[in-house]
């Protein structure tokens, strides 16, 4: 698996990231309108796989990346890590060149780091690398770990079905616990829950609506916890020195979900 080499295409409509801004409007008290470039996190709705249905997994995700070829009980997204080296154009054709970066087992865990390189014209435009955990074990709720620091800024929302399902449509990804309740109920979960992607697009578009015009170079994430339909949850950025940001979102207790920092200019 580690040789495996994807090849992805996209045409970069600036028509899908507007369905994603009109998904996200309603959640921010300043909007930014779209310029003539993709915003940071919006590349994530793109270089998605188009799997036909015979070839997915029984939750629905995509089994082409699974280890082993191996049916598991449940897969989670747990973090990541993206450089933006120059911003991408609306309506050009680019590619994505994936690949399997790195793959551990720890007890019952599968561990896959995937690379993924978004090629613009001659260029790497944007590096990524994500990590996804495939297991056997069912959903129980992990110890919960609380935030000392305080932000800078903070902002309050509550995610719902609906955002989760329309950002589901969004990236062609069909994975049953975000849209299905009675599919996420059999995982464990109280819930359907977040997309991954989703936490650091939230993040990235609330960055957006406090900065004009601030350059992000690079952002780095892990998810702590899971984040439910319905949860009321805070996001939270503290600034530190060189345009060096601390961010987090966390349940209103101060229970942290997602932990992130980002570099900027």
């Amino acid at each position: 698996m580690l040789s495996r080499t994807w090849i992805l295409s996209d045409c970069l409509s600036r028509t899908h990231s507007q369905c994603l801004k009109a998904t996200l409007y309603s959640y921010f008290n300043v909007q930014r309108p779209l310029t003539s470039h993709i915003p940071p996190g919006y590349h994530l709705i793109y270089f998605n796989p188009k799997s036909e249905e015979d070839a997915l997994s029984k939750d629905g995700y995509d089994a082409h990346q699974q280890p082993d070829d191996t049916s598991f009980k449940r897969r989670m997204w747990i973090g990541g890590s993206m450089k933006f080296h120059h911003s991408v154009p609306f309506d050009q054709k680019s590619i994505c060149v994936e690949s399997i970066d790195a793959f551990r087992k720890l007890r019952d865990k599968h561990y896959v780091t995937i690379n993924r390189e978004i090629i613009s014209g001659e260029d790497v435009a944007i590096e990524e690398k994500r990590t996804l955990i495939y297991t056997n074990t069912y959903y129980t709720p992990p110890e919960p770990v609380f935030v000392e620091k305080k932000p800078s800024f903070s902002h309050i929302m509550k995610p719902t079905e609906l955002m989760l399902f329309r950002y589901s449509a969004l990236t062609f990804n069909s994975h049953k616990i975000h849209y299905d309740k009675v599919y996420a109920e059999s995982e464990g979960y109280p819930n359907v829950l977040l997309q991954g992607p989703l936490s650091v697009t939230l993040l990235l578009e609330w960055v957006n609506t406090l900065y004009d015009g601030l350059k992000i170079k690079e952002f780095t994430y892990k998810n702590i916890a899971p984040i439910f339909a319905g949860d009321e949850i805070e996001l939270c950025l503290r600034e530190n020195e060189d345009s060096v940001f601390d961010a987090w979102i966390q349940k209103r207790d101060g229970q942290l979900l997602v932990e992130a920092a980002l570099d900027a200019e």
